[in-house]
């Protein structure tokens, strides 16, 4: 056996184990919450970015500072890996179509400030990334909100990154806290999920899933692989 794959294998099931500073970006929301969460309980030690302090454990460090300001942060923060996990708050509606009123301040948050991000912590030092963007994202697509995601996926790929794991969700499932789901939202949820029953193999990967199943699998992958590109969907999440 090669001698550089036999340390490899070695050393995998100790790399687990090792403890990591990591980087998260959006624990305010669904699925960066859940992030928090599932890795509040590991031996690594974690650094919140957000626009405003969130309330956490004590041994949980953060970073205050408006997104628009990301290029005056200190680099020496020896980070090794980052998870991304904003968007700028839409309706079920501007999912199929952005207003033009609304454009340009999701292209600012949903391109320009996680591509910030992904450059500052690669700056640190950091060689792994995580990033939950969306079911269909795609550079070539009419859909505002899909070419957006799509872009800044081809962005992320060019910073430099030894490993880079994309979340491909479709409608996320779960509570935010202070925030009540609106009436429309938890029809189409009672709808979606129907119909979802009979998405069946390729269809599967549009199924709704809950935001903690795309936490946990991002971690375990993230956890898992070698370093690349991969992708996780559907048929991932749901084994969580």
């Amino acid at each position: 056996m090669d001698q550089k794959l036999l340390i490899s294998l070695l050393m995998k099931p100790l790399n687990n184990y090792m403890s990591k500073k990591i980087l998260i970006v959006g624990a305010s929301g669904l699925v960066g919450g859940e992030i928090l969460e599932n890795l509040k309980t590991t031996n690594n030690e974690l650094i919140l970015l957000s626009r405003k302090k969130l309330l956490c454990e004590n041994n949980v460090n953060q970073i205050v500072i408006d997104f628009e300001d990301i290029d005056s942060l200190d680099t020496n923060l020896n980070i090794d890996e980052i998870y991304i996990a904003i968007g700028h708050k839409l309706s079920l509606s501007e999912l199929v179509y952005i207003k033009k009123n609304n454009r340009k301040s999701f292209v600012n948050v949903d391109y320009n400030y996680i591509k910030k991000v992904a450059e500052f912590a690669k700056k640190c030092g950091a060689s792994s990334i995580g990033l939950i963007s969306a079911i269909g994202a795609n550079t070539k697509s009419f859909n505002t909100y899909l070419k957006v995601k799509g872009d800044v996926e081809q962005e992320i790929k060019l910073v430099g990154y030894k490993k880079i794991i994309i979340a491909h969700p479709s409608h996320l499932l779960g509570e935010r806290a202070g925030e009540d789901i609106p009436i429309n939202v938890k029809v189409f949820e009672q709808i979606t999920n129907l119909f979802g029953l009979l998405m069946i193999g390729p269809l599967q990967k549009f199924r709704n899933v809950e935001a903690k199943k795309v936490a946990k699998a991002i971690i375990s992958k993230m956890d898992s692989v070698e370093e690349g590109i991969h992708y996780i969907d559907y048929k991932y999440f749901k084994n969580f």
